[in-house]
């Protein structure tokens, strides 16, 4: 069967691989058969054919193996009530689940306000689990296999060198309007280390401090590849820490790319007038087009949810 973490089999929380949702627990396996099924995918079938409605949750809400993922299921879980015919509603489209996730997330630390003075800004860690299946740039790899805090791609920098690099691929940032209205939301691909460009020690102090921080867009043209930057206050920047933004996905020397299906490639004539729908948003939620974007507008503060 493989390693498993020990646990119950009979509980509406827990894995893919266990059978549950109203089935009852068995005392004894069957004596193994000509069909060449271990116990646990047996029961996984069995937990399929009774509650179909686990299996589209299964099928649609894809969890790493990284620390973090079980309690993020945990959580998506607790906010459905435990109902898999209610697993639409977790989704990054959802602006209810989003405000659900970060308050469960932070133990009740933190809330999305309905009277804030600026725009608001989440990063989620972990917030990412649950999302990581049908994403183009993930296309291939099975991420129930891989933990998706610590990834291998090949990417390129500013120079055009393609280096085997580690990314973060387990978080989220969800922006909502002074109000509470959600403005949008997108997938991180955040680099642990860059090798020649960046070290772990360095992308992780700086992203550690920004809980917080004040949240500003800018057009940085200082590259092949113009983009307009989120960039953080986090008092680091050109000090002993590093200048990280979030902006689209190109070359990337450490700042975290926001995932958008739509990014045009590297080398397409469309990448320099493109930006992702997220930056897009936040820019018409401010009464303004991405081309109108000039010099460096504030615009909220960050906040960080660590899902434990």
């Amino acid at each position: 069967m493989g390693e498993r973490v020990p646990g119950p089999l009979c509980s509406t929380r827990v894995g893919a691989d266990w059978i549950d949702g109203g089935t009852t627990c068995r005392t004894r396996s069957n004596t193994p058969g000509p069909t060449g099924l271990g116990v646990a995918d047996a029961l996984a079938i069995v937990a399929m054919n009774l509650n179909p409605s686990k299996a589209k949750f299964d099928r649609e809400h894809v969890y790493s193996n990284a620390r973090e993922a079980g309690r993020k299921r945990d959580i998506d879980l607790q906010i459905i009530g435990d109902d898999y015919s209610r697993s639409a509603e977790i989704s990054l489209n959802n602006g209810n689940y989003l405000k659900e996730l970060i308050r469960l997330g932070s133990n009740g630390k933190q809330k999305v306000s309905e009277s804030a003075r600026k725009i608001q800004f989440f990063i989620i860690r972990g917030g990412a689990e649950g999302f990581l299946g049908g994403q183009p740039f993930l296309a291939g790899r099975d991420m129930t296999k891989e933990n998706a805090g610590n990834v291998v791609f090949e990417r390129e920098t500013t120079d055009h060198k393609k280096i085997r690099s580690r990314f973060d691929l387990n978080d989220v940032v969800a922006v909502f309007d002074p109000k509470g209205n959600l403005i949008g939301v997108a997938l991180l691909e955040r680099p642990i280390s860059i090798p020649g460009r960046i070290s772990e020690e360095k992308t992780t102090k700086v992203y550690d401090s920004w809980n917080n921080k004040a949240v500003s867009i800018y057009r940085n043209a200082n590259f092949s590849v113009e983009y307009l930057g989120l960039v953080v206050d986090d008092g680091m920047k050109g000090k002993d820490g590093a200048w990280i933004d979030l902006h689209k996905r190109e070359a990337t020397n450490g700042c975290i790319m926001l995932e958008d299906p739509d990014t045009p490639g590297l080398d397409s004539e469309e990448i320099n007038n493109f930006e992702p729908k997220l930056i897009r948003d936040i820019v018409a939620s401010i009464g303004k087009r991405p081309d109108e974007v000039k010099g460096t507008l504030s615009l909220g503060i960050m906040h960080v949810v660590d899902i434990k």
